[in-house]
């Protein structure tokens, strides 16, 4: 048995490694090295929480990567995933309360105007829904780097989602990812440059290299290999900043019982900081800090616009950044392959006719990408070996 596998971001890559851990042989081909730092998958956040992604396996995909992460950001030796504690911001009280995601009649996902999602009920994710006043006063312990209680109720932020979650450090787990698909002893000649134009010329290159299998992991650019019109980018734009030498504001450094002195990643979708299209959001990833950012579909601009920048550098100064003494040290735009319903499925056209040839297409995952990496993975490799 012999797979190629196309595309080489966070879903192909672990898709190869899925293959080869079951001594499947793979060949690897990409438009691009996993490694180039123009790859979307090297650019993101790399922070575990399903986001923009509607297929109804998502909590499931997204579970199943929590259940390789989680243990990894445990080990203090593992440099690939650290857990960091995070708090996503709410101006009206939306949802049950806190009494009602405690109590054991209560069903996450059901209810409500803005029920809490299932995910939440993963103990290990220490989810907590809680007002502003309940944040900043266990913030006195946690001691986390984050706006104060006085500049969330002016902005009108009530409550918050409360949780810890794993944060991959997206360039140092591709490297790893590339060195053990590298070390196996299957074909790991990662071609660059080679853009499919359609199904027909992704078989034949396979039959030419003696594949009888093919996973599709191409992202936006199964738009045009597979004539799909529902799948779009979701352009992202992130400022980076030196997160060893990051100044923050004074006024979130001191709190009322001593130094702020943890890292925490703050995520922001409501007025006035942001907005669906326009969230505000601060991640910290490795030696990194990600200030974004933005969500707009079909948005095909390659590079930050001046009012795009001015509005992040705005979002640093919100999330506690001190703008005057500290400058990004680089910036990123990405765009997520976004589909109404991610495709992680056998193609019956293909399957056994061309030179029995089996075709998995495994693509469409939005903003979840590093949240359903192995997942997914391990289930188009399943559909695949079925």
């Amino acid at each position: 048995m012999r797979a190629l596998v196309v595309g080489s971001g966070a879903i192909g890559l672990r898709t190869a490694v899925e293959l080869v851990r079951r001594k499947v042989q793979v060949v690897l081909r990409s438009p691009k090295h996993p490694l180039d730092p123009s790859v979307c998958s090297q650019g993101a956040g790399g922070l575990w929480m399903p986001f923009h992604c509607d297929d109804p396996r998502t909590d499931r995909w997204a579970i199943e990567t929590l259940d390789e992460l989680h243990p990894m950001g445990e080990d203090p030796q593992n440099e690939l995933v650290e857990h960091v504690t995070t708090v996503s911001l709410k101006r009206n009280h939306q949802g049950p309360t806190i009494g009602d995601f405690l109590s054991d009649n209560y069903q996450a996902g059901t209810g409500g105007s803005s029920p809490l999602p299932v995910w939440s009920k993963d103990p290990r994710l220490q989810f907590q829904h809680v007002t502003t006043h309940q944040l900043c006063w266990q913030n006195n312990v946690l001691k986390l780097l984050i706006p104060t209680e006085k500049e969330l109720w002016d902005a009108g932020y009530e409550n918050a989602w409360l949780f810890r979650p794993p944060i991959v450090d997206c360039p140092k787990m591709l490297q790893a990812m590339v060195e053990e698909v590298d070390s196996s002893d299957a074909d790991v000649d990662i071609e660059t440059g080679i853009e499919y134009e359609s199904i027909e010329h992704m078989v034949d290159e396979a039959r030419k290299l003696d594949c009888d299998k093919i996973v599709n992991c191409s992202g936006l650019g199964a738009a045009d290999i597979c004539g799909d019109d529902q799948l779009i980018g979701a352009r992202g734009i992130l400022l980076h900043y030196d997160r060893n030498n990051c100044a923050r504001r004074d006024s979130i450094k001191e709190g009322e019982f001593g130094p702020m002195i943890h890292d925490a990643n703050i995520l922001v979708e409501d007025a006035p900081w942001g907005s669906e299209e326009m969230p505000c959001y601060l991640i910290v990833r490795g030696n990194t800090i990600l200030v974004g950012g933005s969500y707009l579909e079909g948005d095909s601009e390659p590079s930050i616009r001046e009012s795009e920048r001015t509005k992040l550098l705005k979002n640093a100064e919100l999330v506690g950044i001190d703008t005057k003494k500290s400058q990004p040290i680089g910036e990123w735009t990405g765009f997520r392959p976004f589909r109404p319903t991610s495709r992680c499925e056998v193609d019956d056209h293909f399957d056994g006719i061309q030179e029995n040839i089996q075709l998995v297409h495994s693509y469409g995952y939005g903003g979840s990408g590093w949240t359903v990496f192995v997942g997914c993975a391990k289930e188009a490799t399943q559909l695949l070996l079925a």
